[in-house]
């Protein structure tokens, strides 16, 4: 049975918005490209879980092995890894970002949920390759592994050990492939992951590590079965939830469904050209958009009024 401490952290201003903003962009992409009732897109988008972000900054065809081509359960596990690494070692950085803080926010409360609700998240390696990745830093910071030769105690002589046992091992090298097949462990991938992030820049760095634990975020709950979410609201919700419910309000939910067939495809018609429409087909069409319009404000009042009951019932 587990026994641990955990400490309750407050949501700030800013990683709300961020959530929302995150979110709200995903579902305004769906609406504006007028996927409304192509699955697969919506699939997609709510399948990102790091690809997506990395895609976007032309990164994943080298960082693909952390993020899609593993268990998510790992994943976050190497991403919490290299997340730690990065952020000791630039905790002395005077230009400390928003991208920063958020991050490790995410990252910590990821963590959070595979060991002390592991049922919120997909199946995967689950407990077995945590207590791996403890076993395997345990050997790491002993004294014969640490360069201090005494064992490391706080989360930076941590970090160091890593850094010193992994050393003279480059990114491709044939050491880490071996391990890496042959151990449920994380900790090789943390720090391989962070040697590519850190061949970044500060700034870059930090938007993609802040943006590939959003996706994470956002994949966990529409992954998650459902009771679990209605059990966890007995206890007020978790952050996990909240995110659940304002997804399926957006509309990022494989249960949402655009019924009107026949609207959908007059306003592809019209995408396509107007030529393709009459003159009373076009008016109509005109119309249908700005009905559209009044409704996607209207979706921003109530997400609004929302996003205030979340607030105040905050603990």
């Amino acid at each position: 049975m587990k026994q641990m401490n955990v400490n309750r952290k407050d949501i700030n201003g800013g990683l709300q918005d961020f959530i929302f903003g995150h979110l709200q962009k995903n579902s305004l992409k769906i609406k504006e490209d007028f996927n409304f009732i192509d699955k697969n897109f919506r699939r997609k988008i709510i399948s990102q879980r790091g690809d997506g972000a990395l895609e976007r900054e032309g990164l994943l065809q080298d960082l693909k092995w952390s993020t899609t081509e593993m268990e998510f359960i790992r994943s976050i596990l190497v991403w919490h890894l290299a997340t730690e690494i990065c952020y000791c070692v630039d905790k002395d950085a005077n230009n400390v970002s928003s991208e920063y803080k958020t991050s490790r926010f995410l990252s910590e409360y990821m963590m959070y949920l595979l060991v002390i609700r592991p049922d919120t998240l997909s199946q995967g390696i689950g407990d077995e390759g945590y207590l791996h990745s403890l076993r395997d830093l345990d050997s790491i910071i002993s004294k014969e592994e640490a360069p201090t030769k005494s064992p490391a105690t706080s989360r930076e002589e941590v970090v160091d050990a890593i850094l010193f046992y992994y050393e003279s091992f480059v990114i491709d090298d044939i050491r880490f492939q071996f391990r890496w097949k042959e151990t449920k462990s994380a900790v090789a991938g943390g720090d391989r992951l962070a040697k590519q992030l850190r061949l970044l820049g500060f700034k870059k760095r930090w938007e993609i590590i802040e943006e590939v634990w959003m996706e994470m975020l956002a994949y966990a709950p529409a992954h998650c079965p459902w009771k679990e979410h209605a059990q966890q609201l007995r206890r007020g919700g978790e952050l996990l939830t909240h995110v659940c419910f304002l997804m399926l309000h957006l509309g990022l939910s494989e249960q949402y469904e655009y019924n009107s067939f026949k609207d959908y495809n007059s306003l592809n018609d019209y995408i396509r050209g107007h030529d393709l429409l009459l003159p009373w087909e076009v008016k109509e069409v005109k119309r249908m958009v700005a009905y559209k319009d009044e409704e996607l404000e209207r979706k921003d009042r109530e997400l609004e009024q929302l996003r205030s009951f979340l607030v105040a019932s905050t603990p």
